[in-house]
């Protein structure tokens, strides 16, 4: 509803000089002067409404919600905790194909990464500085800002919700985050982070920092929601996240048709809750998003692994950044695509995009597909989430470089990124109920035997980073002739 105006406002403001060039009559433009003026009292009261509309839901009796089994993982079955391998390597497939330097796309421009101090203060009398996967980072919170709810009952919240409101009219904090999260290449999940590190050095009351986490998710235009535990009487921060997707192992609740998952607030127990009217969730209100639309960079890469390629007898070290790897594993367990599609640290990048660059010297495309397989297949220990961490976790390909073993999902997702990246042939998953290969569109680009799935009127050539030393379009016996579901990655 509020962003909805705001677009309004937005566009009318924007075509503002236009008219201006067409009408340049003083009567014109003193009769637009007073639109533009009753456009934004209105839209102000607009706004004042719509925040009394809701302070009215918070104030009224909540009704108890049910929490709700979320789906544990995406294999039906439990995979395997050894896999075959063949013994010697294949060799680099001798096939004719188009050159690989051609089809290599070019970099974004590359911005040194460095642990930095990020000041993002207006005014130094109200600043605050946190620490933020080891970067200081300086934020201005004016006092008026800084105020605490007098208990934790509906009155109280809503009351509480009035005054952030009224003390709040240029969004001073939300404007901050934004700079934040796009200087840091965060997705939407990093404006609940940022905002849970922040309440914790304004605040020593928990469920004080659940309502100013909770104000500034609202007030930016997200869907989230206060709930309070049935039993433990304390406050929690529900967010809908990504509703499109699932969300594996986590409990939800079911409110207004939106999955809402408790992401803060007294030990997160898992219990029933009460919260307020579901009409006071506003169509106008976006989910939460995981995935990511540029590289990460919190900080600089800060560690270095040394891998070797065997097919191409070449050892490279890539860089990858601590930092990262502590908030991708922060990020709620989800669907494959979004780790198949998100990029590595820029330095990384970089790193294999020359490494790539002088083997396409002496390599076309389909043959730099093989060498990138029988990388991930060889360079990396096997070891299933359950025995490296005790729970069922899903790795960004960063973290596929950056942790010690790794299993069949995690290759996948680095496979998938490299082809896709540096040759840009389509990929796609391919899902046995406790297995994740994938699958390689050549295209007309060379004829290639071997095991293959069709999907989307093309012809998809199995690749398994799994299968250690197999070649392009071989499998692993026990998946012959069994079902599988495609995983599309674009």
């Amino acid at each position: 509803m509020k962003t909805k105006a705001t677009l309004i406002l937005s566009i009318v403001l924007l075509l503002f000089p236009l008219m201006t060039k067409a009408q340049n009559d003083s009567s014109y433009m003193k009769e637009f002067d007073q639109y533009k003026e009753d456009l934004y009292r209105n839209y102000n009261s607009f706004l004042d409404q719509a925040y009394s509309d809701f302070e009215a839901f918070l104030a009224q009796a909540w009704t108890e919600y049910q929490a709700v089994a979320g789906q544990t993982k995406a294999y039906s079955g439990r995979k395997p905790s050894t896999v075959p391998a063949l013994t010697t390597e294949s060799g680099i497939i001798d096939i004719n194909a188009p050159a690989f330097d051609d089809s290599l796309p070019m970099l974004e421009e590359h911005q040194e990464n460095r642990n930095a101090v990020f000041n993002y203060g207006i005014d130094p009398a109200g600043s605050v500085n946190f620490s933020f996967y080891g970067n200081s980072i300086t934020f201005d919170v004016p006092n008026s800002l800084r105020i605490e709810a007098r208990g934790i009952k509906e009155k109280s919240i809503a009351n509480y919700y009035a005054a952030m409101c009224k003390n709040d009219p240029d969004h001073v904090v939300q404007h901050q985050l934004d700079q934040a999260v796009n200087q840091m290449g965060l997705n939407e999940w990093g404006y609940f982070i940022l905002l849970r590190d922040l309440s914790k050095t304004l605040f020593n009351d928990i469920d004080q920092r659940v309502l100013f986490t909770f104000y500034m998710l609202h007030s930016h235009g997200f869907k989230v929601r206060l709930g309070r535990g049935s039993k433990s009487d304390r406050l929690l921060l529900l967010l809908a996240i990504d509703n499109s997707k699932e969300v594996y192992s986590e409990t939800f609740f079911r409110i207004n048709g939106y999955k809402y998952y408790i992401v803060y607030g007294n030990g997160l127990k898992k219990e029933s809750i009460y919260s307020y009217d579901e009409k006071a969730d506003q169509s106008g209100l976006k989910e939460i998003r995981l995935d990511f639309n540029k590289a990460l960079s919190i900080a600089a890469c800060d560690k270095k692994r040394r891998l070797h390629l065997a097919k191409a007898d070449l050892d490279i070290e890539i860089p990858y950044s601590t930092a990262h790897l502590r908030y991708y594993d922060e990020i709620p367990t989800t669907v494959f695509p979004v780790y198949f599609k998100t990029p590595i640290a820029r330095e990384a990048e970089t790193v294999l995009a020359e490494a790539f660059a002088s083997l396409g010297k002496r390599y076309n495309k389909v043959q730099m597909v093989d060498i990138m397989l029988n990388f991930v297949q060889t360079a990396f220990a096997y070891k299933i989430d359950e025995q490296q961490f005790g729970r069922e976790k899903y790795f960004f390909p960063e973290e596929v470089i950056g942790l010690p073993y790794s299993d069949c999902e995690d290759r996948s997702a680095l496979f998938a990124w490299l082809v896709s990246r540096f040759v840009g042939y389509d990929v796609v998953g391919v899902l046995y109920n406790d297995h994740l290969a994938t699958a390689v569109c050549f295209g007309n680009d060379a004829q290639i035997r071997g095991e293959s799935v069709d999907f989307g009127g093309k012809r998809y050539v199995v690749c398994d980073p799994t299968y250690s030393n197999a070649p392009i379009g071989t499998i692993m016996p026990k998946y012959a002739n069994t079902s599988y579901e495609i995983v599309k990655i674009n």
